[in-house]
């Protein structure tokens, strides 16, 4: 059912209210004069075990309502301000389901809590044809603790309005829905955002997402955007989405339902979500994942000059560099150059290399921290040069002056080893001699 709100007059709003609490009233035999606005309306603190009108609306409909939302608009036609108010549509349907009434139409002609005025000025109001023209129909992909699959129901009303439905199987049989309704707004020509307010959400949480659709939304067949919110625990959360269109309700009801895993949509969001801890530090140190770490990177901060020996026994020079306490690093092998930046494993033995290149993204290197002898360490590599894989060990001297100078006269892609001090020959022998793997 659309979202859209519609106007209606405040006596109509007045006496359907009214015709709610007497039910209300009679069906748990209470007075609503003896019931806070609080536990009457469902919000703030109240008690979830006694009566309240948001809790009956639900055990009638079987859908959820914000029962702060309907007290909000009660105020709003107490106080006045006009002679109309904006209710949205589909609150407006469940408090006629409510009442007992099958539609609009036949509560209007049958309802005693509203004059022949209203009955007269409202009956053109409400169409209920046209609930579903303009509607684009998505289904919703993202994951839940970097795995969990979850699917949902997106459903765009007139590119200005939304609902998200979000589907979890909390019961074998039946999926429970949490329910998002919230505005749409463009960004710029390519995009779309929707801000989902707690007040129009089942769950209570406010989110934000945004949606890149290139051009002409209503011919894609799959968008990709991301969202901001919160989880179960309430704890802030980003990841990325897709949105597959589907052709109507039926279908998206459908789809939504199967438990089948499109493979290639789970490739591409696993892991992509992140999380903010729910306990703040007391200071800059506590965010470390190790105390350690921060004093692994500074050090290693410095120039690293080296070799890999290749199946033919000939040396490739290796330039690498950590620049600072960041991890911030260069890495050269082949005149070709990687930047990135350096992440201590959680085994704290190893700085891993993230370059940030992104047509060097299959390409890797790692730095044992643990030094081998006295600013002699070990690394390994794999990178595709040309068509040649490097995939091995090596050997790697800090702050070496002696080696800086011959490297600045030797800047072939290969080297001899009768070319190098009989010292650093002894080291290569040793580390990288018995250990090089062949190439398939």
């Amino acid at each position: 059912m659309s979202v859209r709100g519609i106007e209606i007059s405040n006596g109509l709003m007045l006496g359907l209210h009214q015709e709610l609490l007497t039910i209300f009233s009679k069906h748990y035999s209470i007075e609503t004069k003896t019931l806070t606005v609080f536990q009457l309306y469902g919000f703030g603190n109240y008690n979830e075990d006694r009566p309240s009108l948001k809790g009956f609306i639900t055990e009638v409909t079987g859908q959820w309502i914000n029962g702060k939302y309907l007290y909000n608009k009660v105020r709003e036609v107490e106080r006045g301000h006009g002679k109309y108010i904006k209710l949205r549509r589909d609150y407006l349907s469940l408090l006629i389901l409510t009442a007992g009434y099958d539609n609009y139409g036949h509560y209007l002609n049958n309802s005693p809590f509203i004059s022949a005025d209203i009955r007269k000025e409202e009956g053109s109001n409400f169409n209920e044809a046209s609930n579903d023209i303009d509607a684009l129909y998505y289904v919703g992909y993202y994951v839940e603790d970097r795995q969990y699959y979850i699917k949902s129901k997106f459903t765009v009303y007139k590119m200005k309005t939304a609902s998200w439905e979000i589907l979890y199987w909390e019961k074998n049989y039946e999926p429970t829905f949490y329910t998002y309704f919230g505005k749409c707004v463009p960004t710029g020509e390519s995009a779309l955002s929707f801000y989902f307010s707690k007040d129009n959400s089942s769950l209570n949480k406010e989110c934000f997402v945004n949606i890149f659709y290139g051009n002409n939304m209503q011919v894609k067949p799959v968008l990709l955007g991301a969202y901001c919110g919160f989880d179960r625990s309430n704890n802030p959360v980003i990841g990325k989405l897709i949105f597959e269109q589907v052709n109507d309700a039926d279908e998206q009801n459908e789809k939504v339902r199967s438990k089948e895993v499109n493979p290639i949509f789970h490739h591409y969001l696993y892991s992509q979500r992140m999380e903010v801890d729910g306990i703040l530090p007391h200071k800059d140190s506590d965010l470390s994942v190790s105390m350690n770490r921060l004093g692994i990177i500074n050090f290693l901060i410095g120039d690293y000059l080296g070799f890999y020996l290749d199946k033919n026994n000939y040396l490739i020079p290796i330039s690498f560099e950590v620049l600072n306490e960041l991890g911030e690093l260069k890495f050269k092998v082949n005149n070709t150059n990687f930047r990135g930046i350096g992440r201590i494993s959680r085994t704290e033995n190893y700085l891993i290399s993230e370059f940030s290149e992104k047509n060097q993204s299959f390409s890797q290197f790692s730095l044992q921290v643990q030094p081998l002898e006295r600013d002699l360490f070990l690394g390994h590599m794999l990178v595709y040069s040309g068509a040649n894989v490097l995939n091995g060990r090596v050997l790697l001297w800090k702050n070496n002056k002696k080696l800086q100078k011959f490297m600045e006269r030797n800047k072939e892609f290969y080297l001899n080893k009768a070319d190098l001090e009989d010292v650093i020959n002894t080291k290569i022998s040793e580390y990288l001699e018995i250990h090089t793997p062949d190439i398939v």
